[in-house]
């Protein structure tokens, strides 16, 4: 091939705007990369997608994701924990993320009230698998972060 039809092939390449994926086809994609099954999500009578407990553990497993804990505040009737995810994208790179999760006796429900450590621990869990793995962009929430109205 000459150098010309060459150029002409890179330019028209080039020149070609990627496919994007509707946000069914990107969830879609997601939950099978992260072999969730139906029992694994719900939607939520508001109009969200919520993701199980297991789920989150199935894509923390899927995915090799280690997460640290941190505590930013810890008293009897607020706790806030920093969770920091990190997946190993090859032998050089790494992609992380931080996010939070609290909990206070306003924001918990009834035996839940009696482990706010734990519990925000599992909503800090929660956004930061949800966030690296990328299902919050989608509007996707883990259910221990959700609220009973």
């Amino acid at each position: 091939m000459s150098r010309k039809m060459r150029e002409k092939l890179m330019r028209v390449e080039n020149s070609t705007p990627p496919i994007k994926e509707t946000k069914e086809e990107t969830l879609k994609r997601l939950f099978l990369e992260n072999g969730l099954v139906k029992e694994d999500v719900y939607k939520d009578k508001r109009g969200f997608v919520i993701i199980t407990r297991t789920g989150i553990d199935k894509i923390v497993s899927k995915q090799n994701i280690s997460i640290a804990y941190e505590p930013v505040v810890m008293e009897k009737e607020w706790v806030v924990m920093r969770a920091t995810a990190s997946i190993k994208l090859n032998k050089n790179e790494a992609r992380n993320m931080m996010s939070f999760g609290e909990a206070s006796s306003e924001n918990l429900m009834g035996g839940g009230k009696k482990f706010p450590v734990a519990m925000a621990e599992k909503r800090a869990m929660s956004r930061v698998v949800l966030k690296i793995a990328g299902f919050y962009e989608q509007g996707v929430f883990g259910q221990d972060e959700i609220v009973d109205e």
